[in-house]
């Protein structure tokens, strides 16, 4: 039976496959259109942008998805170029995966080729986790909060939190590391036994987020500690750090490669 068909723990639990899709009522991740990238387009949607998630430079235009904040105000302003992506099998093992680059001449992305395995140590077939909040703002907490309950069912999957990094064997990490934290989060990750793993969960830990600018920040938890999957939002759901726990113990295959499904 595949992963996708996990029996249901209860009666309230969802099916992975529910878990992994966006909400109907919800925005997904914002996906670029080639074909509609006119320069008005891309001028337009480099200043709708309110976290700078759009970026051109020499014939490549590029949508950062460790960037975006989810409004969708790009689709809703500029519907011919941004489309969206109903899923939320989004973690990836490279972080240049989270990034969009299409080829303006070309009209096309460019394909960065096939993103490394996870690492075979860590295809564990359960994983305790210790969380370490590395001063965020809380909205990742939450959601990894919400793994537990009834509809997510994490234990399912055999995850589960643990209160000390010596019993762990992974790490999420959530927020944009602040200087006052750098120190806890690297001796933290000292005192886990090998085989160990880290997890970036949401976009202040992937890039910083609305903290990347700021000097009391590192601006990325793997200028810290080794990452090895990125789970992208702001704040991420939880059915996309569930795909990250996921990916990290090779259950799964990364789906995102050059930031598109595929």
């Amino acid at each position: 039976m595949s992963l996708l068909r996990t029996l249901r723990i209860g009666v309230l639990a969802r099916a992975l496959e529910e878990i992994l899709q966006v909400p109907s009522q919800a925005f997904g991740y914002p996906l670029l259109q080639p074909k509609g990238l006119s320069r008005e387009a891309r001028e337009g949607l480099v200043k709708v942008c309110p976290s700078g998630a759009f970026f051109e430079e020499e014939g490549i235009f590029s949508l950062d998805l460790a960037r975006c904040v989810g409004c969708g105000r790009c689709a809703l302003v500029y519907p011919e170029a941004v489309g969206e992506m109903k899923t939320l099998e989004v973690a990836v093992v490279r972080r240049e995966d989270l990034v969009q680059r299409v080829d303006l001449a070309a009209q096309a992305f460019l394909d960065p080729g096939p993103p490394p395995p996870p690492r075979p140590e860590l295809r564990l077939p359960t994983l305790a986790f210790r969380e370490v909040s590395a001063g965020d703002t809380g909205l990742a907490d939450s959601e990894i909060a919400l793994l537990g309950n009834p509809f997510n069912d994490m234990a399912r999957f055999g995850f589960q939190v643990v209160a000390s990094p010596r019993h762990g064997d992974a790490l999420l990490v959530t927020g944009p590391v602040s200087r006052n934290m750098a120190q806890a989060l690297e001796r933290t990750y000292q005192a886990m036994p090998e085989p160990k793993g880290v997890v970036a969960v949401g976009n202040e830990a992937i890039a910083g987020g609305v903290f990347a600018e700021s000097p009391e920040v590192w601006a990325g938890v793997d200028r810290v500690v080794p990452v090895d999957v990125y789970v992208p939002g702001d704040p991420p759901r939880p059915g996309a750090i569930l795909h990250g726990l996921l990916l990290l113990t090779g259950r799964v295959v990364q789906r995102l490669v050059g930031g598109v499904v595929r």
